[in-house]
């Protein structure tokens, strides 16, 4: 018999906690840890929609890298977001894990699964924390490594679409520019843009940046691919699926581990 605390501890073994910042909610978020657990499904974000396919599917647990409730709640409403969703998964009887921050920097990750994608070699951390430095599994936020061979942006650009699912994506940048040295940080990562520059590399791999951040990159010379946020996370979806399914295996235990076929990203291209 699997228990929704025996899946934490398998998330703890491949994200810990101890890697999430102090401003994030990971762990735990809706149900009981002495749920019984026969099915999961892990998915990017915790929906009307994943929590329905949840159910349909026969999954007790919803596990998900974007947490459903971020803040302290005021209250739970069945009229109001998130609480409706709250109610929806106690009352399908999913139970809804998130593992965020810590699996954006942990071994196997968010970035690290898109450097291992876009065949990234020579890869180090864009940033990391000091106190985590050295510990087993932490691999920092973002990172930064080199293309076997230079490419165009044009061809860059071509290959990273097609490495994604054929996606639409924003570019920035002169289509012949050279581009070998390449930092990506998953998510939202237009914040880091002052830091890519000083790290002199020829492309930046993102999703949601704003305007006057693409205009600091093409004055600074640096071409930027903006794949969008749901592009640039959905492809932890399956490695970690697969580490579930590794871990069970590992400890005799009998559960069937699915990912959504469900969800999209929010974004249509019109």
């Amino acid at each position: 018999m699997v228990q929704v605390k025996d899946i934490l501890t398998w998330m703890e073994v491949h994200a810990p906690l101890s890697f999430s910042e102090a401003w994030d909610a990971c762990g735990l978020q809706v149900g009981d840890p002495e749920g019984k657990v026969d099915r999961i499904l892990v998915a990017l974000d915790a929906s009307s929609k994943t929590l329905q396919e949840a159910e349909t599917k026969g999954c007790q647990c919803l596990l998900t890298h974007h947490p459903l409730i971020f803040r302290p709640l005021s209250a739970v409403r069945s009229d109001q977001y998130p609480g409706k969703l709250v109610m929806m998964a106690l009352q399908k009887g999913v139970h809804i894990i998130s593992m965020h921050s810590n699996l954006d920097v942990a071994q196997g990750g968010t970035n690290d699964q898109l450097a291992r994608l876009l065949s990234l070699q020579s890869v180090e951390p864009l940033e990391s924390a000091p106190h985590l430095r050295g510990e087993r599994g932490y691999m920092g936020l973002g990172c930064l490594g080199t293309l076997a061979q230079k490419k165009s942006l044009k061809e860059f650009a071509a290959f990273v679409q097609v490495i994604l699912g054929n996606i639409p994506m924003r570019v920035v940048g002169d289509w012949q520019q050279t581009v070998q040295r390449v930092a990506l940080c998953t998510g939202s990562g237009g914040g880091f843009m002052e830091q890519v520059l000083a790290r002199k590399v020829d492309a930046y791999v993102t999703g949601d940046v704003k305007y006057h951040e693409a205009q600091r990159a093409l004055e600074g010379g640096l071409a930027v691919l903006d794949v969008g946020h749901f592009a640039s996370e959905r492809v932890v979806v399956e490695p970690v699926a697969e580490m579930l399914r590794h871990q069970a295996l590992e400890r005799g235990k009998s559960i069937l581990v699915l990912t959504s076929r469900e969800e999209k990203d929010p974004f249509a291209v019109f």
